[in-house]
């Protein structure tokens, strides 16, 4: 892990949705050796950039009980059913400008997301700031060869009090929308498109 006395880059995890479309918490899925959640913070460790804050909300006793021997940090949004905006809201407070650098947002529904596609948002972000001399202040995952964009995303320590401030249903997605493109940066990321939404996706994830 980077020393503590470095500015990090942390990674919230969200993970408090109703998985509404599912029907089931989609966190407590079984995948791997545990479920999809623990499969993700696993993932979120894994990639060894910061310290890893993982926000629960639907079903939050049972998502707990699962992740409680892995070195994360467990806050519960009690909006949790007002949205996603809230679910950032409430992670970022655990997420300072003085501690860290930058955050990484990723989605507990996302398995082929791995270690190294989050370390590669950070690398990116590096290399633009030595080809340009300004680092690109967000980077986005790009999904398909149409120009999808979506988690994970990385946002410098500029962002923070934005994201502190979302509410609702307002993901993050609204702010890199509204971001300058020279300062925003793309990574192609085609695992990122597959999530679990549907009873269909449940059952390609059981031939992951």
């Amino acid at each position: 892990m980077p020393s503590p006395a470095m500015p990090t880059t942390a990674i919230l995890l969200l993970a408090a949705g109703s998985s509404s479309r599912l029907g089931r918490p989609k966190q407590l899925l079984p995948y791997g050796q545990g479920t999809l959640l623990r499969h993700a913070a696993q993932t979120a460790i894994a990639a060894a950039l910061g310290p890893v804050i993982v926000v629960l909300g639907s079903s939050a006793p049972e998502c707990r009980e699962t992740l409680l021997d892995l070195p994360v940090k467990l806050v519960t949004n009690p909006r949790w059913q007002e949205g996603m905006g809230t679910s950032l809201a409430c992670g970022m407070q655990s997420v300072s400008e003085a501690d860290h650098k930058a955050v990484i947002i990723m989605l507990c529904d996302q398995p082929a997301v791995t270690a190294a596609m989050l370390r590669a948002l950070v690398q990116h972000q590096h290399q633009q700031s030595h080809l340009h001399g300004a680092g690109c202040s967000m980077v986005v995952s790009r999904h398909d060869e149409n120009g999808t964009l979506g988690p994970p995303v990385l946002f410098a320590a500029q962002h923070f009090p934005q994201l502190r401030l979302l509410q609702g249903h307002e993901g993050a997605r609204a702010l890199f929308r509204q971001q300058p493109p020279a300062e925003l940066g793309y990574l192609p990321c085609p695992e990122a498109a597959f999530d679990i939404d549907t009873e269909q996706d449940v059952a390609a994830l059981a031939h992951r």
